[in-house]
């Protein structure tokens, strides 16, 4: 592999802002699946995305890229995932064999990704209408706001969205405080600098 002097400041650079887009995303996602098993686990979800991020920004450029690819984290498996989680929680299963589980089913779809691959199937993609793709993309949208929304008011546990907001003698304002002024904070960072992302500004808020 050959640098090139002229290249590494736009290189630099361009890993800097991209680990600053990426990084927020990936602890988001970490938390928003870990929490679904407990809060004593979010902290383990932020610490799960800050360990993939790196691994996705190591592993995906030595395997090679198309500019057609974008390796970045995923919201419709952080989805996928937490309702996965939420389901285990609710058969009383424990806490470690769910983050086990989580652990091989990434394992799992990580290798069947690989085999379509390597079998080109994802050239199917041209024959699935874009209606479809845009309200799968939407739903996982949904879930993602319905899920946290009883975190956002700061009740935790197997409630569902309907009993929490139907309760509010259970939420605490200290959580929704905290919530407003994150995403005052993101919404109107974009005002203020486009330099640093609006997530890294709402999380230092």
């Amino acid at each position: 592999m050959r640098f090139k002097n002229d290249k590494l400041v736009g290189d630099f650079w361009g890993g800097l802002a991209a680990m600053l887009v990426a990084l927020p995303s990936a602890i988001a996602f970490g938390v928003t699946i870990y929490a679904s098993i407990g809060p004593a686990y979010a902290g383990l979800g932020a610490l799960a995305g800050i360990l993939g991020a790196a691994a996705l920004g190591l592993v995906a450029p030595s395997l090679g890229g198309t500019n057609r690819l974008i390796t970045a984290p995923c919201a419709p498996a952080a989805a996928v995932l937490s309702a996965f989680a939420i389901e285990l929680v609710q058969l009383d299963v424990d806490p470690a064999f769910i983050v086990l589980r989580l652990t091989a089913l990434g394992l799992v779809a990580g290798l069947i990704q690989l085999l379509l691959g390597l079998m080109r199937i994802g050239s199917l993609i041209k024959y699935i209408p874009f209606p479809v793709v845009s309200g799968y993309l939407t739903g996982v949208g949904l879930i993602i706001i319905g899920s946290q929304i009883p975190k956002f008011l700061g009740v935790f546990g197997n409630q569902s969205l309907w009993r929490t907001l139907t309760s509010p003698q259970t939420w605490q304002w200290q959580s929704a405080l905290i919530g407003v002024v994150t995403a005052t904070v993101m919404l109107g960072a974009p005002l203020v600098t486009r330099v640093v992302p609006a997530a890294i500004l709402g999380l230092l808020a």
